[in-house]
């Protein structure tokens, strides 16, 4: 008979082969040595062969190599010619999506080709998968920005997952418009037509102790700005009164202004009609609001339409295989069997658009506004994991430095997921987030993809068998 150690360890041995993880255990010591650690706290600056104790899931030690000495036992790491940063944290994500071509049928109703109740099955069951995507993309923490009451089974999944990201949550978004399309018994967002609905709606979900409430603020024409105002600040109120942070989608000047008087804690998209002003500038300071710019989306539902959505390098690489086989799905439709707004896109052509999201970023940062990389992955054509890459490309193009979006990735998300004393920087007594890079991050955004170990509470993932794991 095996003894209870054997036991223990050929359990530990077949978790790792299942998780492409090298390390468990609240008693496990690594050394990672000789690695250059990224700073994003101070300026990005480097700090060349360092040593990196981690026992259990928090850091012990951080110092030169020459006088960090490895505790006796410890599994060593060797990272001579890797740079090492904080785990990445993407600060607007959804569970409910997919990325694939059939999962917002409210934006392109694709339902007659994969009913939209099957593809809410699939991501349900493909949250295992989803969950290592993150991981091995360098990406140790994740914020989920609204979706059905089960994204509450996501965050209690990915606590028991030792293959998943730190989620932070919300529930539906207390709405001030409908989306029926997304109603399947369980809906993705709420619409409320006055501040006591609001109140009613927000009492509900913080008995789930979600980590904010998020409304869906959208201000058609002939909608009366100030009464939908009203919604959100009552909303805002409810979820500070229980200690918790108000997030809005507001995407227009007027309407982020609003929410922000409201008591926006975190606008979860850029300002996109028009440039930002000073009046949005003092508010957003104000409230001490953190910015987070989602600059990829729209792109990726503009190039599925065109049919012109292809893989970069890091999502054939790093994306869902499952996901990515789906992506070209459109293409063997015939062309009148398309979604009506695919058709109506396609006759459209490539417009040439003013991009004032990408105009207003640099003025948000100089401002001392946070700024938070997010992607809003899980919309069509956004996916989970690697679409980090390009969202934090569109942010070097809009004027960006290398530091300013590894800031933003790493200390900003940290405050995103409401845990900045223990996330964002690399140092003792911090939790065990790290990425270890093949390639200098502060060359070339590309590089960040060159991920060797995502280390997330001090286990150790391999990104080849992450993804060689995923079936």
């Amino acid at each position: 008979m095996k003894s209870p150690n054997r036991r223990t360890a050929l359990l530990l041995g077949l978790i790792a082969a299942v998780y492409g993880q090298r390390a468990l255990g609240a008693d496990k010591v690594t050394a990672i040595v000789g690695g250059t650690l990224v700073h994003p706290e101070k300026g990005a600056s480097l700090e060349p062969d360092v040593t990196i104790i981690i026992a259990g899931d928090r850091i012990q030690a951080v110092g030169p190599s020459k006088s960090t000495p490895v505790p006796k036992g410890a599994t060593v790491l060797k990272a001579q010619g890797k740079w090492i940063l904080p785990g990445l944290i993407d600060s607007h994500v959804h569970f409910f999506q997919s990325g694939n071509p059939f999962t917002r049928p409210d934006i392109m109703d694709a339902t007659k080709i994969v009913p939209y109740a099957n593809e809410v099955e699939r991501n349900k069951a493909r949250l295992p998968a989803t969950f290592k995507v993150w991981l091995a993309s360098g990406v140790t923490s994740v914020a989920d920005m609204g979706g059905p009451f089960w994204n509450f089974d996501v965050r209690d999944a990915a606590k028991k997952n030792p293959a998943a990201p730190r989620v932070a949550i919300t529930g539906p978004p207390i709405s001030t418009i409908d989306l029926p399309k997304l109603n399947i018994g369980d809906p993705a967002v709420i619409k409320v037509s006055s501040p006591d609905a609001a109140r009613e709606l927000a009492k509900n979900e913080v008995a789930r102790k979600p980590d904010y409430l998020k409304v869906l603020f959208v201000n058609r024409p002939g909608d009366d700005l100030a009464s939908q105002e009203a919604i959100v600040k009552a909303t805002g109120d409810a979820a500070h009164a229980a200690g918790i942070r108000l997030a809005v989608h507001a995407t227009e000047l007027d309407v982020a202004k609003a929410a922000l008087r409201a008591g926006a804690d975190i606008l979860v998209h850029s300002v996109s009609d028009e440039p930002i002003d000073a009046q949005f500038l003092e508010l957003a300071k104000n409230r001490k609001a953190i910015y987070v710019p989602t600059l990829f989306v729209r792109d990726g539902y503009t190039l599925l339409m065109l049919g012109e959505w292809k893989p970069t390098e890091p999502e054939q690489r790093l994306g869902d295989p499952q996901i990515l086989a789906h992506m070209n799905d459109l293409e063997k439709v015939p062309v009148e069997q398309l979604p009506a707004r695919v058709q109506e896109r396609r006759k459209q052509g490539r417009t040439q658009t003013k991009r004032a999201d990408m105009e207003n970023l640099r003025p948000v940062w100089d401002a001392g506004i946070p700024v938070a990389m997010g992607t809003d992955a899980g919309n069509a054509g956004t996916l989970p994991g690697p679409s980090i890459f390009r969202e934090m490309q569109l942010m070097r193009d809009a004027g960006l430095t290398m530091p300013e979006i590894l800031l933003s990735a790493t200390v900003n998300g940290a405050k995103v997921m409401g845990m900045e004393r223990d996330l964002g920087s690399v140092a003792p007594g911090k939790l065990a987030d790290l990425v270890v890079l093949d390639a200098d991050p502060l060359a070339s955004v590309d590089n960040l993809s060159k991920v060797h170990w995502t280390i997330k509470g001090g286990a150790v993932f391999e990104p080849a068998k992450l993804m060689q794991s995923i079936r």
